[in-house]
């Protein structure tokens, strides 16, 4: 079975009464995909994204990842909060939100670092230890996980975001029995409005770690965003696409500068775009041609 896991970060699947169009958009998409809908907030996630090795070593290691992570996507916390996380954490022998948050405020945390897990407790994001459910049974279908009621906290939402890949890359890091010849996917990681994660990414960011790992995990890892010039990154968080992704599509590379072309895409085209069409780099080579909405003409 094939599944599908999307992030809409700005809520464009939400069922609006008011909008028939969009009504209609979103019964096709999900028709297409077969995926079920979550909005975060008003519904909490299965799954408890924090893990606990038995090797005291490996542990601490997971537990200095988290706290970095955590403070890679909350710029008020400095050196001194990541390493009170990561200290909380190896004291848990069943770590999730609640007991993190709990550990911290006795081993004497009170500043920012203990009011952020407060939050993501409060928020009801995630399931605990003992609810938590493993991430093939959470995947027995597509997923659309909405974000939109977390409004204009793009801290919050992107650190979600962070947990819940995290969590996938952990958990789902065998890959399937090859069947004549063919290696299966296990799944496909969609994340739109890419460019929210990219700026706190860095060159060893958690969506890089994950597209590199996942060629061999057996799960692809798809960036996409309507305004993909906030795909160049530049700087100490810098991203080379062209070395990173095996697929690049743009539909409007004359946006782009060369360098930014190459970037993105590998490669330059100084060919104008004619409506309806786009460049896409597949396996090195850049080609443009005819693109067109997937569900059209049921997806064939």
């Amino acid at each position: 079975m094939f599944v599908s896991l999307f992030f809409d970060l700005k809520g464009e699947l939400e069922d609006d009464p008011t909008n028939k169009q969009q009504r209609e958009n979103r019964g096709r998409f999900l028709d297409s995909t077969a995926a079920r809908y979550i909005r975060l907030i008003r519904h909490d996630l299965p799954i408890n994204p924090l893990l606990h090795e038995s090797n005291p070593t490996v542990n601490a290691k997971e537990a200095y990842e988290v706290a970095s992570m955590i403070r890679a996507f909350a710029p008020q916390l400095g050196a001194k909060q990541e390493r009170a996380i990561a200290d909380a954490y190896q004291h848990l022998n069943e770590p999730d939100f609640v007991s993190l948050a709990n550990e911290m405020e006795v081993m004497g945390a009170r500043g920012v670092e203990l009011a952020l897990m407060k939050k993501v407790v409060d928020l009801n994001l995630f399931a605990t230890a003992q609810t938590g459910i493993s991430p093939e049974e959470w995947l027995k279908s597509s997923l659309v996980i909405d974000f939109k009621e977390f409004g204009n906290d793009n801290d919050t939402k992107s650190l979600a975001v962070a947990f819940i890949l995290n969590f996938l890359m952990k958990r789902l890091n065998k890959n399937l029995a090859v069947k004549n010849g063919v290696q299966p996917l296990k799944m496909v990681l969609f994340v739109d409005e890419a460019h929210l994660l990219l700026p706190k990414e860095g060159k060893a960011g958690l969506l890089g770690s994950l597209a590199r790992q996942g060629r061999s995990w057996g799960f692809p890892l798809w960036l996409a965003s309507q305004d993909a010039d906030a795909l160049v990154t530049t700087g100490n968080n810098a991203t080379n696409f062209a070395e990173l992704a095996t697929c690049g599509i743009h539909f409007s590379p004359d946006t782009l500068s060369d360098g930014e072309q190459r970037q993105v895409l590998g490669s330059v085209t100084h060919h104008r775009l004619k409506q309806g069409e786009a460049a896409l780099r597949l396996h090195g080579n850049l080609r443009t041609g005819q693109a067109r909405q997937f569900w059209k003409d049921g997806g064939k």
